[in-house]
């Protein structure tokens, strides 16, 4: 997003009003118009479906956290003049979209307010670090269920019971129980719900916590290695050794069957950092393999976001020359684990020559949901590829590559190949405990164009196929592929 046009000149004015005013003869209600623009954007501005509030000063901003019960202050390492260009200013005055220097995208809708919630201004929660503050195990367990009851969209889908959970585990809670402990009962609140956006973590306590409803191809290596090798789990160390070996393995089995494909003496593309390859399979047509939508993972991670949109722009560049000439198209994200929205909108932009509406999204405000944001993809690029194209997926498809997988669905001559995704589309809400534990969950819905929702069941396929099953690996075969190129072929 381009910083606001009005974000130096009001600097400047002010700075030389005093030298000029005489000379000008400037009047006291020209003044008073020119002081009151000096920054539009200070103020408090508020987001009640994520729970965020933020004080914004001229050279100082605040976030806060809150509850209908509680508020925080939480640190986020925005630099301020990033923050203030991300924020885009209503024209009224009375509303931003906040992208957090990229990290939203679309951005989170805030609303001018008067004031903090009172909570913030008049019984603000001590975090740890600050002069008064005391661990509480029951004040921070209910911090933690007051966030998912308030917040969270999805308890439906695995049928939890909220209040029931806060039953049962407020009898866990005492005086005496420790930070571990209460972290221990946290991830077992939380484990029904099976949503891999939930997360929760503390790097003092070595604690990093995830579950997911589907399994992943690590899951699905470690029941062929349970099988095969006849073993029980928990596993001895020389068997968790042996499976590490089982599973390096087993992921090469799986490329191998793909490169068993490019045509002979022809050369695979690779981008610097390894995370996207592509190459020219049989029958003339182009392979495209893209392992993570992560903007950091095609660039370099000093970087800013927008440098590495450059890096990727650029690696996209080459992969759509190489493209120039092939007959179809297929783009493998069977093993994508995500990241940002962003990346799969650039890679779809590529594959599209007129405006497409995506997806819409929109956040759970209390009983209700926030209004849509329409989300559009415009074509990028001096050249896009038009033809027939084929997206595979797996249960390890997972967030923004999903969304990829939602966004191509919209486009025509397009099929999917492969198994329903793996299910997860809200972005990680990000919280944080007094004490320290972080931790994330799901409030935002993604929907279709004809408002189908696929949280929790996936990005549905056209054509279904197993993937990295044991028989496929060892006989060195890849059936969802065969049966991309068979769609191609006969288009």
């Amino acid at each position: 997003m381009k910083p606001s046009a009005f974000s130096k000149l009001p600097f400047i004015c002010c700075i030389t009003m005093s030298l000029c005013l005489s000379a000008c003869n400037n009047d006291k209600e020209q003044a008073d118009i020119t002081i009151n623009n000096i920054e539009p954007l200070v103020g408090i501005w508020q987001a009640p479906a994520y729970g965020y509030a933020l004080d914004m000063q001229a050279d100082t901003h605040q976030l806060y956290q809150f509850t209908s019960e509680s508020c925080q202050k939480i640190e986020f390492d925005f630099d301020h003049d990033e923050l203030k260009s991300s924020m885009q200013l209503s024209d009224d005055n009375n509303s931003i979209v906040n992208t957090f220097t990229g990290a939203k995208n679309p951005g989170i809708v805030m609303n001018k307010g008067s004031s903090l919630p009172d909570l913030c201004l008049n019984d603000l929660v001590a975090n740890k670090g600050d002069a008064n503050y005391q661990f509480d195990a029951q004040r921070d367990f209910e911090i933690f269920w007051q966030t998912f009851s308030q917040y969270y969209a999805f308890f439906h889908i695995e049928d939890v019971d909220w209040v029931e959970v806060f039953q049962l585990a407020n009898g866990q809670i005492s005086p005496q129980t420790t930070e571990a402990v209460l972290v221990e009962i946290l991830t077992e609140m939380v484990a029904p719900l099976k949503d891999f956006h939930v997360q929760i973590g503390n790097e003092d306590l070595d604690i990093a916590f995830s579950v997911q409803r589907k399994a992943s191809l690590y899951a699905i290596a470690l029941l062929d290695f349970i099988s095969t090798q006849q073993v029980e789990l928990p596993f001895w160390q020389e068997q968790e050794e042996a499976f590490e070996i089982y599973f390096k393995n087993a992921e090469q089995q799986s490329i191998d069957a793909i490169l068993s494909h490019v045509v002979m003496d022809s050369e695979i593309e690779m981008n610097d950092n390894e995370t996207m390859f592509w190459a020219t399979f049989e029958n003339n047509i182009g392979y495209l393999n893209v392992t993570t939508m992560d903007i950091s993972e095609f660039g370099d991670s000093d970087n800013n976001v927008a440098q590495n949109k450059v890096i990727l722009t650029e690696t996209l560049n080459e992969v759509m020359q190489y493209f120039a000439d092939v007959d179809g198209v297929i783009i493998d994200v069977r093993n994508n684990d995500g990241g940002d929205d962003f990346v799969s909108r650039m890679i779809t932009s590529r594959f599209i020559d007129q405006s497409l509406h995506a997806y819409s999204k929109q956040a759970r405000l209390s009983d209700s949901r926030t209004p849509l944001q329409q989300v559009f993809i415009e074509p990028q690029g001096d050249t896009q590829f038009l033809g027939p194209l084929a997206v595979m997926t797996s249960t390890s498809t997972y967030s923004a590559a999903e969304i990829f997988a939602m966004s191509m669905r919209q486009r025509a001559n397009t099929v999917l190949v492969g198994e329903a995704t793996a299910g997860g589309f809200s972005d990680g809400l990000n919280k944080s405990l007094p004490h320290g534990t972080i931790f994330s969950l799901s409030n935002e819905f993604y929907l279709t164009p004809d408002n189908e929702e696929f949280e929790g069941v996936g990005v549905p396929v056209d054509i279904e196929q197993a993937f990295f099953t044991l028989e496929q690996r060892e006989q060195g075969i890849d059936l969802g592929l065969e049966k991309a190129q068979a769609w191609i072929i006969q288009q």
